[in-house]
């Protein structure tokens, strides 16, 4: 059984997850982005984003991030992390609108890469394409077409993506603005991740709580 949780929700939880892993907030902030954007597809972004997160666990994530002066970009650790890369691709998004395709090496879980280079997508209003193993995933400014073998989005692992401009004309699927549906207890222990980032009470945080001595209201 599950229950219904909106995509704001989606992208609130996950971005505090992906931070209680170790990631800066502007990392986090982009795996937020991507869980809530493959949700609106009714793919499991929440679920995947957070099996990437309990990877990244006790690593420092600095050896999942890519050496982009290799080709194709490798990680120190000897895996991409999406997001991260997904992020430095995004970066360079001017290079892929200029014809330039990249090519990576062993990644995790490259839907959640498919979905941060998505946001750039949107942003510039063209096509990239993601693809890995035997599936093909096209990214439109508001919309989405998968090309192939689908049981290939969910690989944990891959040995290598390419990333690329595309010329495709309209997308299969559009978002949807309906909730998404989750297990409660994959919630649960997304809630329980997320709820690391938040301080602690302090004796100065409860002196601090409430209208001062010297409030004149």
């Amino acid at each position: 059984m599950s229950f219904r949780i909106t995509l704001a929700e989606i992208e609130s939880y996950l971005r505090k997850a992906a931070r209680a892993r170790g990631l800066d907030w502007g990392i986090a902030e982009e795996a937020g982005k991507a869980a809530r954007w493959l949700g609106a597809f009714s793919l499991p972004g929440p679920e995947t984003l957070f099996e990437h997160l309990q990877q990244l666990g006790g690593e420092e994530y600095d050896q999942f991030i890519p050496d982009c002066s290799l080709e194709p970009w490798r990680a120190p650790g000897g895996l991409l992390c999406p997001i991260i890369t997904g992020a430095a691709l995004a970066d360079r998004s001017a290079q892929m609108l200029s014809g330039h395709g990249f090519r990576l090496a062993a990644t995790a879980y490259p839907l959640l890469l498919a979905a941060t280079v998505g946001q750039a997508a949107r942003c510039h209003r063209r096509v990239f394409t993601t693809a890995w193993a035997d599936v093909r995933v096209s990214c439109f400014e508001n919309g989405l077409s998968i090309a192939g073998n689908r049981d290939d989005l969910m690989l944990s692992r891959v040995e290598s993506v390419t990333c690329r401009l595309d010329d495709l004309q309209q997308p299969q699927q559009l978002p949807s603005t309906l909730a998404y549906a989750i297990d409660p207890d994959v919630f649960k222990r997304i809630d329980r991740l997320a709820f690391q980032t938040y301080a602690p009470a302090t004796e100065a945080s409860r002196a601090g709580a409430g209208a001062g001595l010297t409030d004149n209201d």
